[in-house]
């Protein structure tokens, strides 16, 4: 009888939304190894994603036994056209099926670390599974029971990134709900100054261009900027370490807002009109701060005047 070893199971790859990431992957993944824990141990795991996102697997309940980074075996290049060729096929960057590309770089990183069976646990199973919640069908109650929400365990920062004691994190980026217009950063560049005065102000960076999302420049007294630390395969890892270690988030709304909210902490997030994004995402996000008993605000720069200026009013 001929023995063959037991097949490695890869989680992933990941390579798609930060948003999709924080909010449903990692929540659907920790509902996958509680139901398969037993029949697949996490030393027949391997987590494949990001950015060196590696300690959201490996360190939590998805106990994920190995990982591997992405940007190990291709370019952001590469990935950047993988997104646009997906967007051309089916009109969305989401993983919505194994593409051959994805096959090859298993292929490859199974090669390089000597395995020689595996199975995917792909994006698109989430995806399919999840579909009715973003598409309206399915409340809150019906998506728990789909997913295990909890905080992302945050690597620590590197002894390179020089942080103050205290400190609040800022990152704004164009994207569909947040054009970078002149207004919106004439508005943005006034409230991070603003935050400046009474706080050290550190400017989170993805140093990653794999999609449409563009970071805004700041700069002036009492900031700092992540960009010189930041390359493309350890960007999570520092931004989620930073985050971490913050008082909370300021920016865009959108996964780097949610990334703040997956790790404990404060968030407010603006948006200028809601077209191109599902309101679910929103609901979730702001559920997520009413369980965790965070500040969470997403809103327009008018809402947040409006806030304020109650505020003020009852003082």
């Amino acid at each position: 009888m001929r023995w063959h070893r037991p097949k490695t199971t890869l989680l992933g790859p990941w390579r798609s939304e930060l948003g999709f990431e924080v909010l449903y992957w990692l929540p659907w993944l920790r509902r996958w190894r509680n139901r398969q824990r037993q029949k697949i141990p996490a030393d027949r795991t391997l987590a494949v994603t990001r950015g060196g996102a590696s300690a959201w697997y490996t360190g939590t309940t998805i106990d994920a036994g190995r990982s591997a980074e992405l940007f190990d075996y291709v370019s952001v290049e590469s990935v950047r056209r993988q997104s646009i060729a997906d967007s051309q096929k089916q009109a969305s960057i989401k993983q919505l099926a194994v593409t051959a590309w994805e096959r090859s770089v298993a292929d490859l990183m199974c090669k390089d670390r000597g395995i020689a069976r595996y199975e995917l646990v792909h994006p698109a199973l989430m995806y399919g599974e999840l579909a009715p919640w973003w598409e309206g069908r399915w409340g809150l109650k019906d998506l728990s029971e789909h997913v295990i929400f909890e905080p992302i365990v945050a690597p620590a920062v590197p002894v390179t990134v020089p942080l103050p004691p205290k400190f609040v994190v800022v990152r704004f980026y164009g994207r569909y709900t947040w054009p970078l217009t002149a207004d919106s950063v004439r508005w943005a560049a006034a409230l991070v100054d603003g935050l400046a005065k009474q706080l050290p102000v550190v400017v989170l960076s993805s140093g990653v261009e794999a999609d449409e999302h563009i970071d805004m420049k700041l700069e002036g007294a009492n900031i700092l900027n992540l960009a010189p630390y930041v390359t493309p395969a350890n960007n999570l890892a520092i931004q989620s370490a930073v985050i971490a270690k913050s008082q909370g988030f300021v920016g865009t709304y959108g996964g780097t807002m949610q990334l703040a909210v997956a790790l404990n902490k404060p968030a407010v997030g603006f948006y200028s009109h809601f077209e191109g994004t599902a309101y679910a995402h929103k609901v979730l996000t702001e559920w997520l701060g009413v369980q965790l008993k965070l500040p969470v605000f997403i809103g327009r720069p008018d809402d947040g005047r409006f806030v304020q200026q109650m505020l003020q009013g009852s003082s």
